[in-house]
């Protein structure tokens, strides 16, 4: 009877897995007990979900038990050759065997002794640790790899996938960018329409005051030459009158259009972008150019150019690249400069000083102050621009194949103006021109 009980309890020591005493034992929730390596071991080879070994019921949760049961090393003994007794001390300092006799002699009298199998269940609870740190490794690694292998799998039809997508959205953007244009069009074409009907009621205004004063010209010219009874008769009325009229003066029109920021163009010009260095050793000042634009600065209707910037304070300056192939992108402080020149030029022009606004070759867009407001003109030939006067950053951008300068607004993201359908067979170089800042 007690050899049965005995035996019963040595069985509840024994991992039914590797059928040895249990290593780290874990009982699980069906209460069956397993070496927690066998486990582990066990259920990495099995399919899920996860079952007991013995029981095979499914397993959810694992109760983790901090208990070491080892098998005892009673079979596993090494005896002294010198005294002929069991070596069940281990010398901490040079990790030699020892039996009691040897742990006594002077080489061993300062060192530190430890039992054989405290030292082992030590190393053993050491070596524990490490297994579960590994295997908690090992499953990380596992899932991660089960994560790659589920990517690689969908990968090509997610690739596949995302054509189909970026195919389907294409149309809709390119849908997206007509209707924007569109409405850019028709809110133009209305504001065009607008300012057209602004001018030409001012424009009859004018065409009446022009007669008013006319008229009332012609009243004082007679009134002038009349008898001196009459001048004293007349005289009052018609200096009020004549002061009246000169009150309400029409004052002209100052036609500008609105911005539009155009959807992406930044982001599509800044795929191009060159960087611009001046060239320090181009001299050439292009007096008659400088001319030009102090007759822009001038009233068309008005010769008197006497109170104009002289030449001297305009800095003309020429980049160190020219381009004779591609497309380029570059941008250009103006600052609150009141007058500058922009654009690219024939490269021929840099040592000459005969370049005028009328020349062949020559593609700007420049900004003169005229009769107090900002104007825009662009050469080839030469045009007012009736829109913003841009403050700060310039954007230039060239496609030299399909023969197209832009001019950008860059803080408005909208654009200025642009020489198309232009042919370019001679290299361009950049160029600036501007007065004080």
């Amino acid at each position: 009877m007690g050899s049965l009980c005995l035996q019963c309890s040595l069985n509840k020591l024994i991992c039914s897995i590797c059928t040895d005493y249990f290593t780290d034992p874990v009982t699980i929730s069906c209460g069956h007990r397993f070496c927690s390596p066998c486990l582990c071991i066990f259920w990495e080879d099995a399919q899920t979900p996860v079952c007991c070994p013995v029981c095979q019921k499914i397993s959810q949760k694992i109760d983790w038990k901090s208990i070491i049961f080892a098998e005892k090393q009673t079979a596993h003994t090494i005896i002294c050759m010198i005294h002929k007794k069991v070596k069940n001390l281990i010398c901490e300092t040079d990790k030699k065997f020892l039996c009691v006799l040897c742990s006594a002699s002077p080489e061993h009298a300062t060192h530190r002794l430890c039992p054989m199998q405290q030292a082992a269940e030590y190393c053993r609870e050491k070596l524990l640790m490490q297994m579960k740190s590994i295997w908690k490794k090992r499953q990380k690694n596992q899932r991660n790899l089960n994560k790659e292998a589920n990517i690689i799998r969908t990968w090509q039809a997610f690739i596949n996938l995302r054509m189909v997508m970026i195919k389907a959205e294409c149309p809709t953007l390119y849908q997206y960018l007509h209707e924007v244009k569109q409405r850019h069009l028709e809110s133009l074409a209305i504001e065009g329409r607008m300012i057209f009907q602004q001018l030409k009621r001012s424009k009859a205004r004018m065409d009446h005051m022009g007669k008013v004063l006319r008229g009332t010209y012609e009243e004082l010219k007679g009134l002038c030459c009349a008898a001196d009874v009459r001048l004293l008769q007349g005289l009052g009325n018609i200096l009020k009158r004549s002061e009246s009229v000169q009150l309400y003066m029409p004052q002209p029109v100052n036609p500008q259009l609105s911005s539009w920021a155009i959807t992406g163009m930044p982001e599509r010009l800044n795929f191009f972008r060159v960087y611009i260095t001046l060239d320090r050793n181009n001299h050439s000042h292009h007096l008659l150019l400088m001319e030009d634009l102090r007759r822009l600065q001038c009233s068309p209707y008005s010769s008197d150019m006497s109170q104009l910037p002289a030449s001297s304070h305009f800095s003309p300056s020429w980049a160190a690249q020219t381009f004779t192939s591609g497309k380029h992108y570059w941008e250009v402080d103006v600052g609150n400069s009141y007058n500058w020149v922009i654009g690219l030029c024939k490269e021929s022009w840099t040592k000459r000083n005969d370049m005028r606004l009328e020349s062949e070759g020559i593609f700007l867009l420049a900004c003169v102050k005229v009769d107090d407001c900002f104007t825009l003109f662009s050469t080839s030939p030469l045009l007012q621009h009736y829109i913003q006067r841009p403050w700060g950053w310039v954007g230039v951008f060239l496609d030299y194949e399909f023969g197209i300068v832009s001019f950008v607004n860059v803080a408005q993201r909208s654009l200025i103006c642009s020489f198309l359908s232009c042919d370019f067979h001679f290299p361009l170089r950049p160029f600036i021109f501007h007065g004080p800042k």
